[in-house]
């Protein structure tokens, strides 16, 4: 037993610059053990960050644009690195909080939440390397079991978007499928579908990528976008085995100094945000809706939740920050948390938030960002904590489809065992 935990201990770690599937500077970290196993970590940045993130630490200046990372890497190089070698890969929170306590800012911006997070992850992979267990088997146990389903994005808006429509993702989910692997064929012929449909209502030229991957909005309403996926659920067979999820991003189009949301050419209410919100749940199946209104309003989030039946999601309102969890579970704001670990800053932390949102009700909805890797560990960590539903983007970029492979891998090994979330574990 002491020789096995000697083989546990860090010897080593290796940091490094690379590319984001956006072509951006990223870290990325390798944590090798003395009896050879290794692990690797990288922390992605999202395109739509929310300003209560943990800070990500870039170099400023001229190179790559202001947008580099050397310094992170410097500071797990020679800061980190030096405070971890000799500890055991298995003692996942005592690293952590190592890491935390080195730092000593609330938000990790000293060393950077960049250079903490990626070698968090790195450790979990190292310690389940040296166990030989996949990493959702590490996190998740030997009981685990449960597969997410899959939502798609199929078109996009938003601040990124050519067009005006504000609402940053419209998605949809295979909420009538029967395993991971059907609902993934469902997804890939809906979206086959979508291009038709926008050629067919506007023309071949308005058939184009939108900035994360899904089609780019040709029109700027809402609930005409939603037709266009019905209709092509309707064409790929499916009829009403889809419902919709919205990511409507509205901090984005937020107005903090005058108090009002910009939307449709007009200045809008909190009470008209959440009338128009109403209005659609009520028109079309839509099943969860993500940051409905501005990352700070958790009065408002707590009436919206309290007035429609559906999922009502925080991202930028919660950012996988447990302070900001519990304020949002004491008012009643929200009734979901999107999981994105990065933006907390170590896996101990963000595994800590989804336990008690989980612990009080909420549905967990692991995501992956914009600016990741393909080695991004949250289809392992989704499967781990047997979250509900799961975001990968659009089914066609490199990096999406590779979390989409991951889970049909995960799938194939748990066999007979494998329980799929069903429509009816689901409805709220």
């Amino acid at each position: 037993m002491e020789r096995r935990s000697e083989g546990a201990k860090i010897s080593a770690i290796k940091a490094r610059e690379i590319l984001d599937s956006k072509g951006r500077p990223m870290v990325e970290v390798d944590v090798w053990t003395a009896n050879g196993s290794m692990g690797r970590g990288s922390s992605p940045c999202g395109t739509s960050v929310g300003r209560h993130e943990a800070f990500v630490l870039r170099d400023g200046g001229k190179r790559f644009g202001g947008l580099g990372v050397k310094k992170a890497v410097q500071n797990v190089t020679e800061v980190i690195s030096k405070a971890l070698i000799g500890r055991n890969v298995n003692d996942q929170r005592t690293i952590d909080k190592l890491m935390i306590e080195l730092d000593g800012t609330p938000d990790k911006s000293h060393l950077g939440a960049n250079a903490i997070y990626s070698v968090s992850i790195a450790v979990a992979r190292a310690a389940a390397n040296s166990l030989g267990l996949s990493l959702y088997r590490y996190l998740g146990g030997a009981g685990v079991h449960s597969l997410p389903v899959p939502m798609f994005n199929m078109i996009n808006g938003g601040p990124y978007s050519d067009t005006k429509v504000e609402f940053q993702e419209f998605s949809m989910i295979p909420t009538g499928a029967e395993s991971y692997s059907e609902a993934l064929r469902m997804g890939v012929e809906v979206f086959s579908q979508v291009a038709k449909k926008i050629e067919e209502r506007y023309g071949r030229q308005y058939v184009h990528a939108g900035h994360s991957g899904g089609y780019a909005a040709p029109v700027n309403e809402p609930a005409e976008l939603f037709e266009i996926l019905m209709e092509a659920a309707e064409a790929a067979g499916y009829g009403n085995m889809f419902t919709f999820h919205l990511d409507c991003a509205a901090s984005h189009f937020y107005d903090r100094k005058h108090g009002c949301y910009h939307f449709k050419g007009k200045e809008v209410s909190r009470e008209e945000m959440i009338q128009f919100l109403h209005g659609l749940a009520h028109s079309y199946p839509l099943f969860m809706i993500e940051d409905p209104l501005d990352e700070d309003d958790f009065e408002g989030y707590a009436e919206i939740t309290k007035g429609l039946s559906i999922f009502v999601a925080g991202d930028d309102l919660f950012v996988t920050n447990m302070e900001r969890l519990k304020k949002g579970i004491s008012l009643g704001a929200a009734n979901a948390m999107v999981f994105k670990p990065n933006m907390t800053g170590t896996l101990s932390e963000a595994l800590d938030t989804v336990y008690y949102a989980k612990a009080h009700g909420y549905s967990i909805v692991p995501s992956s960002r914009v600016g990741g890797s393909i080695d991004d560990p949250i289809p392992d960590i989704a499967v781990a904590i047997s979250a509900p539903l799961v975001k990968f983007g659009a089914p066609r970029t490199g990096e999406r489809t590779n979390y989409q492979n991951r889970l049909l891998r995960i799938e194939e090994e748990l066999g007979e065992s494998a329980q799929f979330f069903s429509f009816r574990t689901l409805k709220r």
